[in-house]
């Protein structure tokens, strides 16, 4: 049989799918943890980053979507976590748990997004989170702390040797993968970092984004 490159299908279709505005203060929940990539929306004078975290919990077929709206700062790409907020509440919690701070460590949280979701995406494989009170009245969903967290000391994904995966991987170098097979060029490290350099000069992506997409395809045979 020859190997056509067709991937087979993810069977998630039997999972409920629930939200964070969904959940009331006491309740808990657990699974696996994939944080998603996050977009800038204008908000007044500044930018604010929005993006997902994904738990799903195997054991009774549920995935619950949790969106994190946090302050954003283009010129270092870090997102900011202000005390008593949901994004706060996430990560003091979390570097509690996995790294025995104390809790409420910071004031607030000035956070490389970059580095926060490789590093959780890689090496935290489960939570347990108990939803509390916002501290904002006006909040339209729970906080979420982390109670509980199964880690690795090594990370958990295959590590890359093609640019195929890396583009399955990232999604920054998956859109000069992308261009290059929609113009029908050949798919070369060279040619992804032009691509990434168009995006970078079109302001598609982050200049920090693009440095790490480059370390990354260093990692490749150039001759791939």
């Amino acid at each position: 049989m020859l190997d056509f490159g067709i991937i087979a299908e993810e069977k998630t279709a039997d999972y409920t799918t629930k939200f964070l505005t969904e959940l009331v203060p006491g309740e808990e929940i657990s699974g696996e943890i994939v944080i998603g990539e996050f977009k800038t929306l204008p908000m007044g004078k500044r930018e604010v980053a929005e993006f997902y975290v994904i738990i799903t919990d195997h054991k009774n077929r549920e995935k619950w979507v949790c969106e994190f709206t946090t302050p954003y700062h283009p010129e270092t790409d870090n997102i900011n976590g202000e005390k008593g907020g949901l994004f706060y509440t996430f990560i003091d919690s979390l570097t509690h748990v996995i790294n025995k701070t104390p809790e409420i460590w910071k004031d607030n949280y000035s956070v490389n997004f970059n580095q926060f979701r490789k590093t959780v995406n890689e090496y935290i494989t489960n939570v347990t989170i108990k939803t509390v009170p916002p501290v904002n009245t006006d909040a339209k969903s729970v906080n979420l702390e982390i109670i509980d967290a199964e880690y690795k000391t090594e990370s958990k994904k295959k590590v890359p040797v093609t640019i195929y995966d890396l583009a399955e991987e990232d999604p920054i170098i998956l859109m000069g993968y992308a261009r290059l097979r929609s113009k029908g060029d050949r798919i070369t490290v060279k040619n992804i970092s032009f691509e990434l350099k168009s995006l970078l000069d079109d302001v598609k992506i982050t200049e920090d984004a693009y440095r790490q997409a480059l370390k990354k395809l260093k990692t490749v045979d150039k001759t791939d």
